[in-house]
């Protein structure tokens, strides 16, 4: 059909036009999707990074929490259920134990006494950590110690320590009471212990836990009498209980000490 002056001719076709737009559309998200592609190899390489950084962390800062972190924090005001996994809380009033003084003194030997004293100064022992605790009935009172040991130490060959000495007939007691004045603690002695216990690190740190447990009144462990008073499981002594208490609170701080570090290493 042929148009007339005057008369408007077709529009011209947009085809090119629009070819050309899909063209740099296109283009444009290549070159966003690229630069997504690079962000994200980037967020990869960084978290790669922080993982690196936090093992590093960890192997730096575990063997030194004994000297850089609050005594009071190493050692809780209550210990036992924890409150909250996500922030590593303890429910008072679900402790298994509540500390009642903390001594200054961070001499090996001014901790430890008998065979766990010669042991860890065999071993090279750095330093030892102290804090009395009651259990809820005030009935029990226990002293416990974060003995700290050179980087190499290891803890199979505690673990191994600690298991001989619970085997002995009459095993030796290993913390030295720490006796808190105004408390009920304060005729806590060492000559009142009445169990021990220990262990190595949970966490291939390089510490040791022990602690030694006896009763708040004084009352002293005696030989049972007719076959209660089997010698095996330290029967005849009547250390059981006690040394129950004292595995008790070893394991508790060890596990306490092992969720700090998590804590403390968290990215």
């Amino acid at each position: 059909m042929q148009h007339g002056p005057g008369m408007p001719g077709p529009p011209p076709a947009p085809a090119a036009r629009s070819n050309t737009a899909r063209s740099c559309f296109t283009a444009f998200l290549a070159v966003v999707g690229a630069l997504g592609l690079l962000g994200g190899g980037g967020l990869v390489a960084h978290a790669y990074s922080n993982a690196g950084q936090v093992t590093a962390n960890r192997s730096a800062y575990g063997p030194t929490m004994w000297q850089n972190e609050p005594v009071d924090k190493l050692f809780p005001a209550a210990i036992g259920a924890t409150k909250e996994t996500r922030t590593y809380g303890i429910d008072p009033t679900h402790a298994q134990w509540h500390r009642i003084g903390i001594s200054r003194q961070t001499g090996c030997e001014q901790g430890l006494s008998g065979a766990t004293a010669a042991q860890v100064k065999k071993l090279g022992c750095k330093g030892v950590l102290r804090a009395t605790y009651v259990d809820p009935t005030g009935n029990t009172v226990a002293t416990v110690a974060l003995i700290a040991l050179p980087k190499d130490t290891s803890s199979e060959e505690m673990n191994a320590f600690f298991s001989d000495e619970r085997d002995k007939d009459n095993p030796p007691q290993s913390v030295k009471a720490y006796a808190v004045p105004g408390s009920l603690a304060a005729k806590w002695s060492d000559a009142r212990r009445n169990g021990s216990a220990g262990a190595a690190s949970s966490s291939d740190l390089p510490y040791a836990f022990a602690a030694s447990a006896g009763a708040v009144d004084g009352r002293k462990a005696g030989r049972l009498p007719g076959e209660f008073g089997d010698s095996s499981d330290h029967g005849e002594q009547d250390r059981v209980p006690w040394e129950g208490a004292a595995n008790s609170l070893v394991t508790l701080l060890n596990l306490h000490v092992t969720d700090l570090l998590d804590e403390g290493t968290r990215a």
